[in-house]
């Protein structure tokens, strides 16, 4: 089984997970190359004095997509289940939406080309996939939502290059996971919603990833 994990900057992914590993489940970063349980692009990366944490470029994000699913893959053949926390794939779809608003109508034709596109790359399609969205709250409103989020990401100390440094980044986050989760729903993939405000009922998570499973 594969999980990929996904929200905003800040939501508690981390924190959502960590659990998961005393359970003897393979937990990884899919956005952070240096901490992937396969070093070889990493050290690949480093000999050629590239630092991957700062490109953006589609050719690399492609990359980064295509490698995280295929190595998940192999994991997955000797792990009973793979999780990948902040999947690349969703956190590209994110930054396309992202990058249209205001104009929702032309950032969800976007999000509908770019799906297909990265899902094919992903190979998703012969995956049996769980897609875990994890939000804030579903009682408070966006704005409020986006100034935790805010606080939380500045807490960290020195932001990282791709870190949303305001809250109308953080807002746009919001609305493009939203939207991606939407998506998937629509296209009847796999999706848990969890909140992270309170704390993870960890047997009832894993309950309902075992009747997806099932």
């Amino acid at each position: 089984m594969i999980i990929s994990v996904f929200g905003p900057d800040g939501v508690g992914k981390s924190t959502v997970t960590q659990p998961l590993t005393d359970l003897g489940w393979c937990v990884f970063s899919g956005t952070g190359v240096a901490n992937w349980p396969d070093q070889t692009w990493h050290q690949e990366l480093t000999k050629a004095g590239i630092d991957e944490t700062v490109i953006g470029t589609e050719d690399h994000l492609f990359e980064k997509i295509r490698r995280v699913h295929a190595m998940a893959r192999e994991l997955e053949k000797d792990q009973k289940v793979v999780v990948i926390d902040s999947d690349p794939f969703h956190k590209t779809l994110m930054h396309d939406y992202a990058r249209a608003l205001p104009d929702i109508k032309r950032a969800q034709q976007i999000l509908e080309q770019r799906f297909t596109q990265l899902s094919n790359i992903a190979n998703y399609e012969n995956d049996a996939r769980i897609h875990v969205y994890i939000q804030i709250s579903d009682v408070q409103d966006d704005l409020e939502q986006a100034k935790i989020l805010q606080d939380r990401v500045h807490a960290r100390g020195a932001l990282a290059h791709f870190d949303p440094k305001s809250i109308d980044q953080s807002l746009a986050s919001i609305k493009a996971y939203r939207a991606i989760k939407e998506l998937l729903d629509t296209k009847n993939k796999q999706v848990i919603t969890v909140t992270s405000s309170g704390p993870l009922d960890i047997q009832r998570f894993i309950q309902e990833i075992k009747a997806l499973d099932n």
